[in-house]
């Protein structure tokens, strides 16, 4: 890291904080509340919070309705997912992109979150955010803010000393190297003081909107935007699996993925000689699409969890950047999921997205470039003559 760019932060991070201490200064006395308040922070993506979900449920068990009141503060993104789930009692949507600005948006809602009169803050996430995370913490003025001691990814030295006095207390987290799935749990565990047992995060009873439109249907799902030029397998790629699993079943693909996937979907359908359709359903929808599918074709995305959480099986192209973190899902005992990972091991994985080998704009990493179109169709082939699962 350069020295202008260490200058940057340092002088960032200076200035979030007195903004914040002037966003909380002079609020009255926050409002009485009949039960314990317990607000719970998440700001993380579609896939953390799915595979959060397996912790989540359990929260209920230490916290029982009939004395404490749980306020999730969660991401705008995946809130559509968290109002069909009945593990909290209201949700507090944040914006994270506006919250990230010195706005009025996060004046307001700093303010708002100190006059809720929390008694116990909760974070959850392993690798915690200065700017949003650990800030809803401080403004919640708990008389009990626990987070994860999680690690440094997101944060320096400054940032860790401001926000450490910010807490009453950590739960220890693990130094060897464990799946989301695991440190959700060892997180949970540590909260409770009491043992958990890991399962995969399910959404088949509950998170799932009711729709008729996919049950009739016989087809399966190809997942094939990332939020990143680096883990985007190419195009023509994704064009030749679509064809080969029109020649084998003449099954319809239904592409699907968000808003800034869209072209690069159409690009597919435009140069595929297999019928595909674009689905783009909406987060809520996602549950019902995947769930009703034969199988799903995913890039490393969110899909990719929800496929998991519904029972559908699942391959996805994976990349090194975080391999080991969120995916593969560690073998649970007397538990099974359909997960296929086809990836092309580097010895530079683990690189956190800061890909060490010189790439231009918009181009994608070489652990994904090299991961072949036949690997990939070996783990489908399969998919193909099993017809339930």
């Amino acid at each position: 890291m350069t020295l202008v760019k260490s200058n940057l932060i340092f002088f960032k991070t200076l200035l979030f904080f007195l903004f914040d201490s002037l966003a909380l200064w002079k609020i009255p006395s926050p409002q009485l509340n009949e039960l314990e308040l317990v607000f719970l922070i998440r700001q993380d993506g579609i896939g953390d919070f799915v595979m959060w979900l397996d912790t989540a449920k359990e929260y209920r068990n230490i916290f029982p309705p009939d004395k404490y009141k749980i306020v999730l503060a969660g991401n705008k993104i995946w809130c559509d997912l968290a109002e069909e789930l009945p593990y909290w009692d209201e949700i507090l949507m944040v914006d994270v992109k506006q919250f990230k600005t010195f706005s009025r948006y996060r004046w307001d809602f700093l303010r708002k979150v100190r006059n809720l009169g929390v008694q116990i803050s909760i974070q959850p996430t392993f690798s915690r955010e200065f700017y949003h995370g650990d800030a809803l913490v401080r403004a919640s003025d708990a008389l009990r803010k626990v987070s994860s001691a999680g690690d440094m990814a997101n944060r320096n030295w400054l940032k860790q000393f401001i926000a450490d006095c910010w807490h009453t207390e950590f739960i220890p987290a693990s130094t060897e190297p464990l799946t989301e799935l695991e440190r959700n749990s060892e997180f949970f565990q540590g909260l409770s003081k009491k043992p958990h047992k890991l399962s995969y995060p399910s959404m088949i009873s509950q998170g799932m909107a009711s729709s008729t439109k996919w049950e009739t249907r016989e087809y399966y799902v190809l997942f094939p935007g990332v939020s990143s030029a680096l883990r985007q397998w190419p195009l023509e790629y994704f064009v030749e699996i679509a064809n080969r699993i029109y020649d084998e079943t003449c099954l319809t693909g239904i592409l699907d993925g968000g808003p800034n996937e869209k072209p690069f979907a159409e690009s597919i359908q435009e140069l595929s000689d297999a019928p595909l359709e674009w689905a783009g359903t909406r987060l809520n929808e996602l549950p019902v699409l995947l769930k009703c599918s034969r199988f799903v074709v995913s890039s490393e995305t969110s899909a990719v969890h929800i496929a998991i959480a519904v029972n559908t099986p699942v391959i996805c192209i994976l990349g090194g950047a975080y391999y080991g973190r969120f995916l593969p899902y560690p073998e649970l005992p007397k538990q099974r999921i359909v997960l296929e990972t086809v990836s092309y091991s580097m010895p530079c994985y683990g690189c956190n997205g800061e890909c060490i080998y010189p790439l231009k704009k918009d181009e994608s990493a070489p652990c994904i470039t090299n991961v072949s179109v036949d690997a990939v169709w070996e783990k489908v082939k399969p998919l193909l003559i099993n017809k339930t699962f």
